[in-house]
């Protein structure tokens, strides 16, 4: 669960060099509609350009649940894009210590990390 409040921590300030010490090198980011991220390095990047466009969003966390080898948390973000604020949910799955993997829920086809970068590939392409 350190690993987890080490992550939000990370996005709240912003802090991408303490961000990546948490995951691996092959992590993987996907949402529920199947977009998804593959490695740390792309990951930030993308993140980098999420956070640019979404209005400088802060997250807050409202539950951490272990379960077996996973945590699943529900949070939510404020931010000034209306379409970054509402609730979220996350598993997070680990490889030893390191979160190795994010899956990322939200209602409504609402905005998720691997949809925005599945839409900036699709415009560059």
């Amino acid at each position: 669960m350190r690993a987890v409040r080490g992550v939000a921590d990370a996005l709240n300030s912003k802090d991408w060099t303490a961000l990546a010490a948490l995951l691996t090198p092959d992590f993987t980011m996907a949402d529920q509609g199947g977009s998804e991220i593959s490695g740390r390095d792309n990951m930030l990047a993308e993140l980098k350009a999420f956070y640019a466009a979404a209005g400088d969003p802060h997250l807050t966390l409202e539950s951490i649940d272990p379960n077996r080898d996973e945590v699943l948390v529900r949070g939510s973000f404020s931010a000034t894009n209306s379409q970054i604020q509402s609730p979220t949910m996350w598993r997070f799955l680990f490889d030893g210590l390191h979160i190795c993997r994010i899956e990322v829920t939200r209602a409504n086809g609402e905005m998720t990390l691997p949809r925005f970068a599945a839409t900036r590939r699709a415009h560059a392409a």
